[in-house]
């Protein structure tokens, strides 16, 4: 398929949504073995799905990379270890991250939506970033039991 975008700006960009996508990894399963308290059960359920999920957008990039003459990176953003944290601050880390990949695949859509296929996989990407968001906002709207 003939693309009408440069193929080494999309690869560039695929290639740093991977590095985010490979740290978001690395914090949810972080806060996963971390998180304690009274919510524990359904919240290490969360964010093991959201490495799932997470995962599944690393390949998609990853595989999108390769098709279409590139390299995936094995490089990873940096992913701060900040010690003890209380459960509203790892939701409010988790937030911070879900809304800057939304705000990237964004940018990535509005730069790259003259190719339909690159236009449909941003869009997927953004549509599964919101409900992650909004999943995580949904923890935090009556944040009675996260002072733990």
């Amino acid at each position: 398929m003939e693309t009408t975008v440069d193929k080494k700006k999309v690869i560039d960009a695929l290639n740093h949504a991977l590095e985010r996508e490979l740290a978001g990894i690395v914090r949810y399963l972080h806060h996963s073995f971390i998180v304690l308290g009274p919510g524990r059960g359904p919240l290490v359920k969360l964010f093991r799905s959201l490495v799932q999920s997470s995962m599944l957008h690393a390949t998609h990039l990853g595989e999108k990379i390769v098709a279409l003459g590139g390299h995936p990176s094995v490089k990873m953003e940096e992913v701060e270890e900040p010690g003890e944290q209380t459960l509203l601050e790892m939701l409010q880390e988790d937030i911070a991250m879900e809304e800057s990949h939304i705000q990237m695949y964004e940018d990535q859509l509005r730069e790259f939506q003259k190719d339909i296929v690159l236009k449909l996989m941003y869009e997927g990407m953004i549509l599964e970033e919101v409900t992650h968001l909004e999943e995580l906002q949904l923890y935090i709207r009556n944040n009675d039991f996260l002072d733990n």
